[in-house]
């Protein structure tokens, strides 16, 4: 089986188009997008449609959740807050409450999927430290966690014996017995590790092995749709400083 992992979509339809036309040569595969479809761009209707239509999982992001005002966006940033807003406006019914019932964790076997950190998922914590990594793994019961959330891609592997934590810089890794696996996927609509290019994450279990892929895509036509539904300026230039 192949998983081609994506999260952190955010509306961004010309990143989404992107990555599913350059992943379309590898098919087979099972698409898994690990939250927050919608916030901050201006095409969030259709990101939401094409997952419905074409995804085998989708997770509930924060902003999936404060658009479909299961939980508050007071704590969300003011530009954050002013997406949200706009976001509600410009999805039906169905898609809010689609957006309300998607599941927070998934579980297969020996892989867990979540949005944020997998420990009080509705909390919607980050994983930001090599200690939360720590407290993760030794929560769950799963050789590997799958997350987004952070916008920031990463890959931390432990070492079963010696319980040693490593980050692992490499784009591409081998999956070895005797370690453990940890990966935030990153961002596909807003990265912010400053490289604009979509992140995606593909899993391939007959090849063993974990890899990281960006992919280009048309920002300024997505910067133009932001500006000029509205919405606050920064959403539209974050996109290419990527932070």
């Amino acid at each position: 089986m192949r998983y081609i992992l994506i999260s952190d979509i955010h509306g961004n339809l010309e990143a989404l188009q992107a990555v599913l036309s350059f992943v379309s040569k590898l098919e087979p595969f099972q698409l898994y997008c690990l939250g927050d479809v919608v916030g901050y761009g201006a095409n969030p209707k259709e990101c939401l449609e094409i997952l419905r239509n074409d995804s085998n999982l989708i997770l509930a992001g924060n902003h999936d959740l404060a658009v479909a005002k299961v939980i508050p966006s007071k704590d969300f940033n003011p530009m954050a807050q002013a997406a949200v807003e706009w976001t509600r406006k410009a999805l039906t019914d169905d898609d809010t409450s689609t957006l309300a019932n998607l599941p927070l964790v998934y579980i297969d076997g020996d892989y867990c999927f979540a949005h944020s950190s997998p420990l009080n998922p509705m909390e919607f914590g980050y994983v930001r430290t090599l200690e939360d990594v720590a407290d993760v793994l030794s929560s769950i019961g799963q050789r590997f966690c799958f997350v987004g959330h952070t916008h920031l891609p990463v890959l931390v592997r432990m070492d079963t014996n010696k319980g040693k934590l490593e980050i692992v810089h490499d784009k591409r890794i081998k999956i070895v017995d005797g370690f453990r696996y940890f990966v935030n996927v990153g961002s596909t609509g807003q990265p912010r590790d400053n490289n604009p290019d979509a992140c995606v994450v593909i899993v391939d279990e007959e090849d063993e092995s974990i890899e990281f892929l960006r992919v280009p895509y048309d920002i300024s036509t997505c910067q133009s749709k932001i500006l000029s539904e509205g919405l606050p300026s920064y959403l539209a230039e974050r996109l290419i400083l990527a932070r």
